[in-house]
């Protein structure tokens, strides 16, 4: 194999490459890599979270209508995402393949994030079904997709590719996702407070504080997310060939361990219909969006100890990752399942509830390491697996995959929140953003928020039951690719060392 050579792999003491445990990414780059996640989570948490509320009870579009855009975007993304895989694996410049995009999406997706928050200022009619605002929504939110594909398929995608040392990639995902749960909490802690204050008499607008969501989310946090760009560097040897559609394809068809993941994607994805009712859960059932911060408080805490404990998880599941998953997901639907019933009968009871849920929550952060740095590391397996097969890595195809299992089950889950949120009674009020709802819709909003997560977590464990790339295979793979890079830089280094004896 043909292969391109960056500065950091042609080093002249060729002993030097040969050894198992170089740390390629400085301290300085692995933080700024953090950092950057940070502010692409601010960005994504808050749309994952209130979109739905904010489309329906802010921009007062009909639920129905926000039903079917979530549902026409998981058929964009079915092109979108293998069409942003592709066009990465093909790009070949002196900066690498992956960090050209992450100097150049952050400012339209800034862009595109203040206009998507900017709808109920700019258009007015209170018409619920007023195709203007529809046409607006429908735009906006699907030039933010498209730009959020372009935005993470790179940035995960340099977390296989910036060293060949499984260490640092380690090191390098678990800043990243270490980091952005103290900047992806930040809205978490902000926003309600915000609603609270514009429910109440001489509030602010709540127009215009979604406005104002908008254009912190997109400036400070498309800021912070431009740091990938600048400090990162790609340090795994590429084919220098531009590989065919097919051959691009080929690395998501003919990979049987991304399979397995992509599929565990979407089904645990599913589960994020709770994150669709969270705000109704606080808002109207416990009647204060606040009370979210409460809860979160153990969560906040127990969640930096998830970091700490990786290790020692580690070695109880011995380094294996599948083994991890399975633990992590069982002892989730576990605590689920007691709170939901702890909470049948007092799931209107705010003081009940917030102990609940802080108990909950907290222990379930416990695993929050292990469902956050695990599967991003398989995947970057998977990456590694294609290159051991064929040759060719696939950083592109393979993150954009996954992220399209993982983003389709996202718009399901928010699809079918918004579309059960009439069955179930939701009212809502083109005067105030929250109204009184009725016993039967505050118990539908319950059992969607706590019980109905449960049976995707569940099933989401089917498929890593097939994912074989664990224990001695893993170990072999790791072991012949380390070889062939090893021989592919002595040969670099060989040619470049005639050339200039030449000169």
């Amino acid at each position: 194999m043909e292969a391109t050579q960056t500065p950091e792999l042609r080093m002249n003491e060729t002993q030097q490459r040969e050894k198992k445990d170089i740390r390629y990414v400085s301290r300085k780059e692995t933080l700024a890599y953090g950092v950057a996640n940070g502010g692409m989570v601010v960005n994504r948490n808050i749309i994952s979270t209130y979109l739905n509320y904010f489309l329906i009870n802010v921009f007062r579009v009909n639920s129905s209508a926000v039903a079917s855009m979530f549902l026409l975007e998981g058929v964009w993304d079915i092109v979108n995402d293998p069409m942003m895989g592709v066009l990465v694996d093909r790009t070949r410049t002196r900066w690498g393949k992956l960090r050209p995009y992450l100097l150049a999406v952050p400012l339209p997706m800034a862009v595109v994030t203040i206009f998507l928050m900017a709808g109920p200022q700019l258009l007015s009619n209170p018409s619920e079904n007023a195709l203007s605002k529809i046409i607006y929504m429908f735009v906006t939110y699907t030039l933010w997709e498209t730009f959020s594909t372009l935005m993470e398929v790179p940035f995960w995608g340099m977390s296989a590719a910036i060293s060949p040392n499984p260490k640092d990639r380690t090191r390098v995902i678990t800043s990243a996702r270490f980091i952005s749960t103290f900047f992806g909490g930040l809205p978490q802690f902000v926003v309600p407070l915000l609603l609270d204050a514009s429910a109440k008499e001489g509030g602010p607008n709540i127009k215009s504080v979604f406005f104002g969501i908008g254009l912190v989310s997109g400036i400070a946090g498309m800021g912070l997310f431009s740091l990938a760009g600048i400090y990162t560097k790609e340090r795994v040897p590429q084919a220098s060939e531009e590989p065919t559609l097919r051959e691009c394809l080929e690395c998501m068809i003919k990979n049987p361990p991304l399979r397995m993941l992509m599929l565990r994607g979407v089904i645990n994805t599913l589960g994020g219909i709770r994150g669709s009712f969270n705000t109704y859960f606080y808002m109207d059932v416990l009647g204060s969006a606040s009370r979210s911060i409460i809860v979160g408080i153990p969560s906040g805490i127990t969640n930096w100890f998830a970091y700490l404990c990786m290790p020692l998880i580690r070695k109880w599941h011995k380094n294996n990752n599948k083994h991890m998953l399975y633990s992590s997901q069982l002892t989730n639907a576990a605590l689920s399942t007691v709170s939901y019933l702890l909470g049948m009968r007092n799931y209107n009871k705010p003081d009940f509830m917030t102990v609940l849920m802080m108990v909950k929550q907290g222990l379930a952060e416990l695993f929050n390491g292990v469902n956050t740095v695990i599967p991003t590391e398989m995947t970057g397996e998977t990456v590694d697996y294609m290159e051991w097969q064929t040759g060719r890595r696939s950083e592109g195809v393979s993150f954009a995959a996954l992220s399209f299992m993982g983003k389709f089950g996202d718009v399901l889950a928010r699809s079918l929140g918004a579309f059960l949120l009439k069955p179930i009674g939701y009212q809502t009020s083109p005067d105030h953003a929250a109204i009184p709802q009725t016993e039967r819709t505050k118990q539908g909003i319950w059992f969607m928020f706590m019980a109905a997560p449960v049976l995707f977590d569940l099933l989401s464990m089917i498929p890593l039951r097939y994912y074989d790339l664990v224990g001695e295979k893993r170990e072999t793979m790791l072991a012949e690719l380390a070889e062939r890079r090893a021989l592919v830089s002595r040969e670099a280094a060989g040619l470049e060392e005639a050339e200039a004896a030449q000169v």
